[in-house]
C-alpha cells in the first residue's frame, strides 16, 4: 500500500515539472540549458537531445556523445568556471531573478533556486557522489550558476544538472555522460 501512495505522490510531483506540463505557474520555464566554457557553448541540451560543441571550439573534450576529461585537456585535473544558462521552450535564455517578478510570483527571490548535481547509474537510479570519477564544486550562495568539475579517478559516470527550486527540482534533464582518463 505504501508503494501506491509513493507512486501517487511521485506522479503528482512530476505534473509540476515544466518539461512535462503546460502549467508553469511559479515554476521556472526551463526545458533545456546551455553549458558554457568561457563565452563559448560547450554543449546544449534541448528537446531531449544534446548538441555537443556546436561551434567546434572544444573537439578535445567531446568524443562520441561523451564529455571526456583527461590531463591533456584540463588544467590541474579540473575544468574551472563552467556556466549553465537555462532556456525556455522557445530556446531563449532567461534570468531566474527576472522570471519571478514577471510571473507575479516569488520564483526569483535569492536562494530559492540552485543547481543540483545528480549522479545516475546505468539502471537509471541515483548514486552517491563518492562512487564517481568527478566531483562538482559549486557555491549555492552565488547566483552566477558557475561551477568547476574536478577529476578524482579514471572511470565513467553520468550526471544530471537539475534546476532545483526550494525543496524540489523544477527541471530534470537527461544525464550527461562523462569519461575521465587519468
Amino acid at each position: 500500500m505504501s508503494g501506491l501512495i509513493f507512486t501517487g505522490l511521485f506522479l503528482k510531483a512530476c505534473e509540476d515539472n515544466p518539461a512535462s506540463s503546460n502549467e508553469i505557474g511559479e515554476h521556472a520555464p526551463a526545458v533545456g540549458y546551455n553549458l558554457y566554457m568561457g563565452d563559448e557553448i560547450l554543449l546544449s541540451f534541448f528537446r531531449g537531445e544534446f548538441d555537443f560543441d556546436p561551434d567546434g571550439q572544444f573537439p578535445e573534450l567531446i568524443q562520441d556523445g561523451t564529455l571526456v576529461l583527461n590531463q591533456s585537456n584540463t588544467s590541474v585535473n579540473s575544468i574551472d568556471n563552467l556556466r549553465i544558462r537555462w532556456v525556455d521552450r522557445n530556446e531563449v535564455i532567461f534570468d531566474l531573478a527576472e522570471y519571478g517578478e514577471e510571473s507575479g510570483g516569488t520564483a526569483g527571490m535569492p536562494g530559492e533556486y540552485n543547481l543540483q548535481f545528480v549522479f545516475v547509474g546505468e539502471s537509471g537510479g541515483t548514486q552517491p557522489e563518492e562512487d564517481h570519477p568527478v566531483s562538482f564544486i559549486y557555491d549555492k550562495e552565488i547566483s552566477t550558476w558557475t561551477f568547476d568539475i574536478q577529476m578524482i579517478q579514471s572511470g565513467t559516470t553520468s550526471v544530471r544538472f537539475n534546476l532545483y527550486h526550494i525543496d524540489h527540482p523544477d527541471y530534470e534533464p537527461a544525464p550527461l555522460p562523462i569519461q575521465v582518463e587519468m
